[in-house]
C-alpha cells in the first residue's frame, strides 16, 4: 500500500543549516511513491528563503516554498501541513536531519495501521559541533511509549523529538495541530493532545536513529529559560486537569506531576514569588509532605523545615553567594 507523505519545514534564519537539511529530504525518495515538500518561510530576515528558492529547483519531487508573516514555529507548521496533500506529515526544522530511509521505514509501518494511530515515532540521536566539525554524538535515544502514551510522554526518558515521528493529517484536522499560542513545548503538548483525545502512538523500531536533532548553543529551549519552564508547567498542567476529570490521578501519577512542578518552583523561587506559591500548592494538593528529589541538601532540609521554607532559604543563600563573587 503507498503512503502518501509531506515533510513540512518551518524556516526562521536558518541560512547556515537549510541547504543541508533539505539534502536529508531529497536523499528520502528511494522506496516512496508519494512524497512532497513544502518549506514555510516565517517572516526570515536572512537570506534563508533565497538559499530555499534555489534548492528547490532541483527537488527530486513536488516542492513548493510558502511565505507568511512571523508567527512563530507552531503557526508555520499548521500553515505547512494545511497546504499539504499528504496523509501522514513529517515535520522537520530547518537546521535537523533526516537519516537515509526514515520515511520509507516509517512509511512502511504507516501502511499498515488503522486510522486509531495518529503517531508513529522511532530512534533519534542528537547531532552537536565538536571542534569545528558537526557530527551525530550521545546515545542513540529510543523512546517507548508502550500502552499507556500519556505516562510515557512526560518521562524524560520517552522523550520523541518532533522530527523523530510521523503525524497522521486526520488527527492534526481533528484538534487543529498546533496550538500557535505556543512557541515552546508547543510539540509536547500536541502530542498529549492527541493521547487525551484517544490517538494512538506506535513505534517503528530500528537499529539505528532516523533523525538527527541539532543542538544549538542559542537554540529557543536554551534562550528562553522561562517560556521554557512555563511550557513544562503547562503541559503538566493539562495532564493533571484531564486525570482528575477522568478520575484517572493514580498515586504514581501525583506523583510525577509533583516531579515537574518541584523543577518549576525551584526555578520561580528565584525569579517569581507568586508563581513560586502557586507550584507548591500545587504540589502540596498532588502529594502532601512532598520532597524534592533533590539536590541532597535541599531535600534534607526539605523534611527538617518544610519545602517551601527550604527553597526559601536555598534561595537567600544562591543570592548571598553571588553578591560574595560580584
Amino acid at each position: 500500500m503507498s503512503v502518501a507523505l509531506s515533510v513540512v519545514v518551518p524556516l526562521y534564519n536558518a541560512a547556515p543549516w537549510v541547504e543541508q537539511t533539505l539534502a536529508s529530504v531529497y536523499g528520502q525518495q528511494h522506496g516512496l511513491e508519494q512524497l512532497e515538500l513544502i518549506v514555510v518561510d516565517d517572516g526570515s530576515t536572512d537570506d534563508s528563503a533565497a538559499r530555499v528558492q534555489a534548492a528547490l529547483a532541483g527537488a527530486p519531487f513536488p516542492a513548493a516554498l510558502l511565505r507568511t508573516a512571523n508567527g512563530g514555529p507552531s503557526r508555520a507548521r499548521n500553515v505547512g501541513w494545511q497546504h499539504a496533500r499528504g496523509t501522514w506529515i513529517q515535520y522537520l526544522d530547518a537546521d535537523d536531519l533526516l537519516a537515509p530511509g526514515k520515511l520509507a521505514a516509517q512509511a512502511r509501518v504507516c501502511a499498515a495501521l488503522d486510522n486509531q494511530v495518529a503517531v508513529v515515532y522511532s530512534p533519534w540521536q542528537r547531532y552537536a559541533e565538536t571542534n569545528g566539525q558537526w557530527a551525530p554524538t550521545g546515545p542513540v535515544l529510543r523512546p517507548d511509549l508502550g500502552s499507556a502514551p500519556l505516562d510515557g510522554l512526560i518521562e524524560s526518558a520517552n522523550f520523541i523529538q518532533l522530527g523523530a515521528a510521523l503525524f497522521r493529517r486526520a488527527w492534526l484536522e481533528r484538534l487543529g495541530g498546533f496550538d500557535e499560542r505556543h512557541r515552546l513545548i508547543e510539540d509536547v503538548d500536541l502530542m498529549l493532545r492527541i493521547a487525551i483525545a484517544g490517538g494512538g502512538f506506535t513505534v517503528a523500531p530500528t537499529p539505528q536513529p532516523l533523525f538527527f536533532y541539532r543542538q544549538r548553543h542559542d537554540s529557543l529551549s536554551r534562550s528562553d529559560q522561562r517560556a521554557f519552564v512555563e511550557g513544562c508547567v503547562r503541559n503538566a498542567r493539562m495532564l493533571e486537569l484531564h486525570w482528575r476529570g477522568q478520575c484517572e490521578l493514580t498515586t504514581a501519577r501525583a506523583q510525577r506531576l509533583a516531579e515537574i512542578y518541584f523543577q518549576g518552583a525551584r526555578f520561580y523561587a528565584d525569579t517569581d514569588v507568586a508563581c513560586f506559591e502557586e507550584l507548591v500548592r500545587a504540589i502540596e494538593a498532588l502529594v502532601p509532605g512532598a520532597l524534592p528529589a533533590g539536590p541532597p541538601t535541599l531535600r534534607a532540609l526539605s523534611r527538617l523545615i518544610g519545602y517551601r521554607r527550604a527553597e526559601q532559604v536555598a534561595t537567600h543563600y544562591r543570592r548571598a553567594k553571588a553578591l560574595v563573587r560580584s
